[in-house]
């Protein structure tokens, strides 16, 4: 890693310490050129799901945001394999009904402007790609529904944008016999980028040089980087795999993932595998290994697209089918005890929190006999050290342990909600109980004496004051000026437990 700069006109010639900064290296070669980025296709169901994970969104609530978006007249269908507008539709005349629209400037622009769409692969007879069909603005929708019809539409705009050019610029030195490099870029026209603002590229050209200029290395260094491994799949890059080996459709993968989610396989997005899902993974390879490839999925997903071209019989394709999983079952039965065992193992595995700190035995997740939840010792019943967990969401271990208590982070997962990280189990029930104790204590808190400071308010403790200032809500004022719902939506924090701090 090199830095680099000209050196001064002159420099005392009796400094040790210029000669070893300024030492002159030579640009031998300065290499400029252009880069065309074309505009993306239109929006398939794929690449919109893709796109909208990449903004935070699960693919179900994307396509679910969706939906609602296309019964009430904004977008077109969002159902779709095709990446080709057909003739049929009036690119001009959506453009202009867009005008109308809090995006209005954009499609105002490209209507002075000659037409020229992108083409995907991809071109079906049944529905279009995926665009706006009517004008919005960001009051008649929620802000979720607006961020979905924002992306669709910025895409519609940037396939009808003309393409982005990058200056390239490539610098070569000779450095006492070593050959360095060096690259830019400029921006020089951002074409479909200034439409599709989810997709930049930095400026960061050279510094203006000439060749055969004399320059110094300021900085020299040595980096040392390991080999990473590769990245876990997103919610977006996952659909886009599953395309790619045939598994599910357009109108199901989203679901697919959800049930990954909802049976306990995944956590987190990218995509994180339980100890359940490879106890699961590894039974079934073992027993059933057929229903572990991507074939059979496919293979039955393309024999329903030849019933409905007329190329095979059903009977046939249901036969078949029926055989091929009578004899996956057949197997699974035959093994399903030592399925159920290997389950079971992965289950409590993903359960265990750390060392009990009174006895050392493994401390689980664990449930009582009516039903509630609490992190118990294994130990039990010779040892009864327990610790509270929330009644509702889905509790899920985090590899990040906690220094002082050794116990795993935790972190709650509820339908349509951000995820609450609890972090330290230990740590947040000592932090509510010094809480609690200082407010029973003090007996200056009540419903309507909140104080000026947020940890002022009973039940809101450092923990959660943290989590309110990361969503900028900095003072009681700002708290009191939101509804409960929108304080819980911003922060993950529980309803119930802002409901519950009493200053509406």
């Amino acid at each position: 890693f090199l830095m680099i700069r000209r050196p001064p006109r002159s420099t005392p010639s009796n400094s040790s310490a210029a000669s070893d900064v300024y030492k002159r290296q030579t640009l031998e070669e300065l290499k400029m050129g252009t880069r065309t980025d074309n505009p993306p296709t239109p929006f398939n169901t794929t690449e919109f799901l893709a796109a909208a994970s990449s903004l935070g969104f699960s693919a179900s609530n994307a396509m679910r945001l969706a939906e609602s978006l296309y019964t009430n007249g904004y977008i077109s269908y969002p159902r779709t394999d095709n990446t080709v507008y057909p003739k049929s539709i009036d690119l001009r005349g959506v453009l202009t009904r867009l005008k109308l629209g809090e995006l209005g400037g954009y499609a105002a622009e490209l209507l002075s402007r000659q037409l020229t769409p992108t083409r995907g692969k991809k071109e079906t007879s049944d529905h279009p790609p995926i665009y706006p069909v009517d004008a919005a603005s960001r009051s008649a929708l929620g802000d979720k529904e607006w961020r979905v019809y924002e992306l669709i539409t910025r895409r519609f705009f940037a396939t009808l944008a003309p393409p982005c050019l990058i200056e390239t610029q490539r610098a070569r030195f000779s450095a006492n016999g070593v050959m360095l490099k060096a690259s830019g870029v400029k921006v020089l026209d951002e074409g479909w980028r200034r439409y599709y603002i989810y997709s930049q590229v930095r400026d960061a050209p050279l510094p203006p040089m000439e060749q055969k200029e004399s320059y110094a290395i300021v900085e020299a260094r040595l980096v040392e980087k390991q080999t990473k491994p590769p990245a876990r799949y997103t919610q977006g890059a996952l659909i886009r795999k599953m395309e790619e080996l045939g598994i599910g459709t357009k109108s199901t993968r989203h679901e697919i993932i959800a049930k990954l989610y909802g049976r306990g396989y995944v956590v987190g997005n990218p995509l994180k595998p339980t100890q359940l899902s490879f106890s699961v993974i590894d039974a079934l390879k073992s027993h059933a290994s057929s229903i572990t490839q991507p074939t059979m999925t496919r293979t039955l997903e393309e024999d329903m697209d030849r019933i409905a071209l007329g190329v095979v019989d059903e009977v046939a394709v249901i036969e078949e089918s029926k055989e091929m999983l009578s004899e996956v079952f057949d197997q699974l039965e035959k093994n399903s005890t030592s399925i159920s065992e290997s389950i079971r193992q992965g289950l409590r595995e993903d359960a265990v929190i750390g060392r009990c700190p009174s006895c050392g035995h493994e401390l689980l997740v664990r449930r009582s006999r009516k039903g509630g939840r609490f992190i118990g010792c294994a130990g039990y019943p010779e040892c009864t050290f327990t610790l509270p967990l929330p009644k509702f969401g889905k509790i899920v271990v985090m590899d990040k342990v906690c220094e002082e208590h050794g116990l795993s982070h935790l972190m709650v997962l509820n339908k349509n909600r951000r995820p609450w990280r609890i972090g330290c189990p230990m740590c947040s029930y000592e932090e509510w109980k010094s809480t609690h104790e200082k407010q029973e204590g003090d007996g200056k808190h009540t419903e309507h004496s909140v104080g000026k400071k947020l940890t002022d308010i009973k039940g809101i403790g450092k923990g959660y004051a943290k989590r309110l200032e990361d969503a900028a809500i900095t003072s009681v004022d700002e708290l009191k000026s939101l509804s409960p719902e929108r304080v819980a939506e911003l922060t993950g924090i529980p309803l119930s437990r802002v409901k519950g701090w009493k200053v509406w």
